[in-house]
């Protein structure tokens, strides 16, 4: 961490960012319930007049995430917008992709992908669809084996996937579950083609733009180097890096392991302008 600063609390660098690009799953909740503090920091940035956008690779549109945060004791007034992975996903299907056949990856919750759409959805893959909507595996507890059959008879129909959630791994409590990056990955791997929304990619960070006036001095804060830090450094944004998410594994009991974040980062290539354990 020679030229990476290490934070003790936002209260640090807050005042040189007007907007604050939040992801959610591993810096806000945990996909149970609220990381502590979390409240106090957005109360905090919403004084300064600070404008907070939560940008998440979550597969469902903003609306329903907008539901699960009230859920949580997080209403509208501690942000601004909520921009999902799922929003823009279904805007596209929308846009370019109605009257096609549809095969659907993904537990039920995220089946509203395809509501309010003229779009097929085929029950039957073994007769092929135009594209595969994959939000994600079926169960919590599945691996990428449950799906290799499957994608490896898709493949022979040429069907467009489309990725709603480029993670490929997310923590839901203290358990790590497999999400719909890595299936994609997979069917890449085959020879299928794949477009993905959310970050890294371009997409979700110019729907951000849009909703943006003025000035932008922008910090994106996020858990995930692959994810939320490298879709930064394409964007040519500062980041902060937060260690208790995905990465934890670079944690010691009282503070961040230094030489294992480096590792990390020089393994990844990837590097966040601020590291912080927690959101504080």
């Amino acid at each position: 961490m020679s030229d990476l600063t290490k934070l003790t609390t936002l209260k640090d660098v807050e005042d040189n960012y007007n907007i604050f690009l939040i992801d959610l799953w591993g810096v806000v909740h945990n996909g149970l319930e609220l990381f502590a503090n979390v409240k106090s920091v957005l109360t905090r940035l919403k004084k300064k007049n600070k404008i907070i956008f939560f940008i998440t690779n979550a597969p469902r549109r903003s609306s329903v995430i907008a539901n699960q945060l009230n859920d949580f004791g997080l209403s509208n007034k501690f942000y601004n917008h909520i921009v999902s992975s799922g929003e823009i996903t279904w805007l596209s299907l929308k846009k370019n992709y109605e009257k096609k056949k549809c095969f659907l990856i993904g537990p039920p919750r995220d089946y509203h992908l395809v509501e309010g759409l003229n779009i097929e959805v085929v029950e039957d893959y073994s007769k092929g669809a135009d594209i595969i909507i994959n939000t994600g595996p079926w169960g919590d507890n599945d691996v990428l084996e449950n799906y290799t059959d499957l994608l490896n008879s898709l493949i022979k129909f040429n069907s467009l996937m489309i990725c709603s959630n480029p993670d490929k791994t997310v923590i839901r409590g203290k358990n790590f579950m497999i999400c719909a990056g890595l299936l994609a990955e997979y069917y890449e791997k085959i020879g299928g083609k794949v477009i993905y929304f959310g970050k890294p990619h371009n997409n979700i960070y110019e729907f951000c733009y849009k909703l943006i006036q003025g000035e932008k001095k922008i910090l994106v804060i996020g858990d995930s180097l692959e994810n939320d830090i490298k879709g930064a450094n394409l964007q040519k944004l500062d980041s902060l890096l937060i260690t208790n998410g995905i990465h934890r594994q670079v944690n010691n009991n009282k503070d961040i392991d230094k030489e294992k974040l480096d590792d990390l980062i020089k393994q990844k290539n990837i590097k966040p302008k601020f590291v912080m354990r927690k959101l504080n």
